[in-house]
């Protein structure tokens, strides 16, 4: 008499192809600005972005209101970011840079699927309070 033994049946898994195969992406440095734009918003201690007279000009005509002290450059699939802020009075500035760097990496990575490179931040200007 022969046994018959039962194989243990395996279901047939989906492979998704290589993206290289569906076509290539591009996301915009005009994307990746307003993810930044948004993180920075969001970021507690940060009052607001700043901009120099000629780039304030050029953004508010254009309508980048929300893109403005923001520089931003994608190669090889990786973003180097550079913000001008102004800062709250009476908070660590360090902290807050710090909590802005997370923010922005985080958003643009999770958003935009871009690596970031490099977050630098340049406080140049303290948000006093108007009853001071």
């Amino acid at each position: 008499m022969s046994e018959i033994i039962e194989q243990p049946t395996k279901e047939a898994e989906y492979i998704a192809p290589p993206a290289a195969q569906l076509g290539t992406i591009h996301i915009s440095n005009d994307v990746v600005s307003k993810i930044v734009g948004m993180a920075a918003q969001t970021t507690p201690g940060v009052s607001s972005m700043s901009v120099g007279l000629t780039e304030g000009l050029a953004k508010s005509i254009s309508g980048k209101s929300l893109q403005k002290g923001i520089d931003v450059s994608i190669e090889n699939d990786e973003a180097s970011i550079q913000l001008r802020i102004n800062v709250h009075y009476g908070l660590n500035m360090q902290e807050v840079c710090q909590n802005l760097q997370h923010n922005v990496q985080q958003a643009v990575e999770q958003l935009a699927g871009v690596i970031v490179k490099e977050v630098r931040v340049q406080v140049v200007g303290v948000a006093m309070p108007e009853n001071v």
